[in-house]
């Protein structure tokens, strides 16, 4: 197997950290285990688990000269992803996406302080087009294409099943052949699932109703504490509820309300590294009237709960971001 080449970039200089199937990294602003799994020829897998005590990016840099499709799930925690044209997604809590970048490797980026739970596989173009014996799903056409200028991206609903697959990948239950077999199964599931659950398979809107999900976007966040009901804010703009919904899929990347949720949810980190208030009182400012209720949502979404994000916020302030490069 092909050894990684993580490249550390810290104040002191460079150093380089030698890495074949596991990597794990322990120090004062993350901890890292990083496994690369290599399922026959056109699949890989890639298991990453990170507490992150201080923000990091990190691009892996790939020296194949033949297409791959990749796909990001997060099982807990939140990373964004920047393609090498500027086009940015998240693959997080609510969503999980399929992509191709457009040239090298996009860059991660994962905020401190939370936990990162993310199952990642990447598909030769060619293993692809063998797994669908050319029979291939619509949606997916546009990422197999012999030559692609701008990275392609196909979002979809992490639903608890989707989620549940990709949990089942760090599995230690299984060693050698037996294991690669059930990742190999578990990607193969993985890909079925994403593409019947795709965001990107919703007919596209008309210019009435970009215009009145814009309004309707602009209405539900005037007012966290008390927005308005998915049936007042669908009769206020002129659409029905399910379409309302699908619009918001297709827009935002979520329901209504799983907007309207990380919009609170963010609002509410911002405050928090702040130390703007106590814990019980940004929930209730941000619509939270039971602190349970919002201690449980910031957890899946950021890793770690509200009272231990205020803890290291302080020493977050003021660093700067570390930036991390690997190599395979």
């Amino acid at each position: 197997m092909d050894e990684i080449d993580w490249l550390v970039h810290e104040a002191e200089g460079r150093q380089a950290l030698r890495v074949s199937e596991r990597t794990v990294i322990r120090d004062s602003q993350w901890d890292a285990e990083i496994e690369r799994i290599e399922i026959g020829p056109g699949m890989r897998v890639f298991l990453t688990e990170v507490t992150a005590r201080s923000d990091i990016a990190v691009q892996p840099r790939d020296t194949e000269t033949v297409p791959w499709i990749s796909s990001n799930v997060a099982v807990s925690g939140l990373v964004e992803i920047e393609m090498p044209d500027g086009l940015q997604v998240a693959a997080g809590p609510d969503q999980a996406i399929l992509f191709r970048p457009s040239a090298r490797n996009p860059r991660y980026h994962v905020k401190a302080p939370q936990r990162l739970r993310l199952a990642g596989y990447a598909l030769r173009v060619d293993r692809v087009r063998q797994i669908f014996d050319g029979v291939l799903p619509q949606a997916l056409a546009p990422l197999l294409e012999p030559d692609v200028t701008a990275s392609r991206i196909i979002p979809m609903q992490a639903t608890r099943q989707l989620r549940s697959l990709a949990d089942s990948l760090f599995s230690p239950d299984l060693n050698g052949p037996l294991r690669h077999l059930f990742i190999e199964g578990a990607v193969l599931q993985l890909l079925a699932r994403q593409m019947a659950g795709r965001i990107g398979q919703r007919r596209a809107l008309g210019r009435q109703e970009r215009e009145a999900l814009a309004a309707a976007h602009s209405l539900l966040l005037l007012d966290m504490r008390q927005p308005p009901s998915l049936g007042e804010l669908a009769a206020a703009v002129g659409l029905s509820e399910k379409r309302l919904n699908a619009a918001f899929r297709s827009e935002y990347g979520g329901t209504v309300f799983e907007v309207l949720r990380n919009h609170r949810l963010e609002h509410a980190r911002i405050a928090l590294e702040a130390g703007a208030a106590p814990i019980k009182q940004i929930a209730f400012r941000v619509g939270y009237n039971h602190v349970t209720n919002f201690i449980n949502a910031f957890t899946a979404r950021y890793g770690m709960p509200p009272g231990r994000y205020a803890v290291t916020a302080p020493d977050r302030r003021g660093r700067p971001q570390r930036r991390i490069t690997t190599e395979n």
